[in-house]
């Protein structure tokens, strides 16, 4: 028996696992493969689609599902399909999206509901992101979406923009059918009620057979903080917000820096000592 059996690694992507040149380094890639190989489970939880995952996970063993969509599904990487999905009230949103592009006719809205996602205001401003990534997504029209709406994402350069977006939805009736976060300084993002990645994380321990007997999350940012809530043991970066790493267990090195090699070596000494 590895000394990591019943251990479950639960990490962020952006800002915790891949680092500034959108890499997982050599020294993550070893560690996760370690860890693994040691017992334990690792997966992602991001904001991302499963195709602007991928590219970036050469060498990780995706043997597990992971949470995507900032928590509104599970992805299973094995039959290439949903474990989860929790829509939005199409109604609402798409009202709410109206309204706040006739206040901004240049904003960037996002709508994530599998596969690429959907940019569907035609006169947006770039998201210099998705630009730099070569992200995949489609231009289309709100009312060609057909699937169900998992996630919007509003994108602005200006954050007092994005402090004006919130402030409609709290006088929006959308705003009772909604879980609303910040997942950067330029994005401001919608799931339906509930779902979060600390809620995806307790679906997710449900689901896995056998179930994890010790859960370990990481994160950097305003949009992990229930995903650590729900863990054993909580880490984050030396580089995540001060608000996030106020109240972890473990502090590891920066992104930049190896951070989930950092961890694995630090959960090492904690299990060593605990069979010492």
């Amino acid at each position: 028996m590895g000394k990591f059996e019943g251990y479950l690694l639960v990490s962020d992507f952006d800002g915790t696992l891949i680092d500034h040149q959108l890499k997982i380094s050599n020294e993550n890639v070893e560690a996760i493969s370690s860890f693994i190989a040691q017992g334990g489970r690792f997966l992602g939880a991001t904001g991302r689609t499963e195709l602007n995952v991928r590219p970036y996970t050469d060498g990780i063993p995706m043997s597990s599902p992971w949470i995507l969509y900032n928590g509104a599904a599970i992805f299973d990487w094995q039959s290439n399909s949903f474990l989860y999905k929790a829509p939005l009230d199409r109604a609402l949103t798409e009202s709410f999206v109206s309204k706040v592009m006739a206040r901004f006719p240049t904003i960037n809205v996002q709508v994530f509901s599998g596969g690429p996602f959907c940019q569907v205001n035609p006169a947006a401003l770039p998201d210099r992101q998705v630009v730099l990534e070569d992200q995949r997504f489609e231009c289309k029209p709100m009312d060609e979406i057909t699937e169900d709406w998992l996630k919007v994402l509003f994108c602005a350069e200006d954050p007092d923009t994005i402090d004006v977006i919130e402030a409609m939805l709290d006088d929006d009736p959308l705003r009772l059918q909604v879980h609303k976060m910040h997942s950067a300084a330029r994005y401001f993002e919608l799931t339906a009620p509930g779902a979060n990645k600390g809620s995806a994380l307790v679906r997710l321990r449900q689901l896995l057979v056998p179930a994890p007997l010790t859960v370990v999350a990481i994160g950097d940012y305003f949009n992990d903080i229930e995903m650590l809530q729900q863990a054993d043991i909580s880490a984050a970066p030396e580089s995540a917000l001060p608000e996030v790493k106020k109240d972890v267990d473990i502090i590891t090195s920066s992104h930049a820096e190896s951070a989930i090699a950092d961890l694995v070596l630090k959960l090492e000494s904690r299990v060593s000592a605990c069979l010492g």
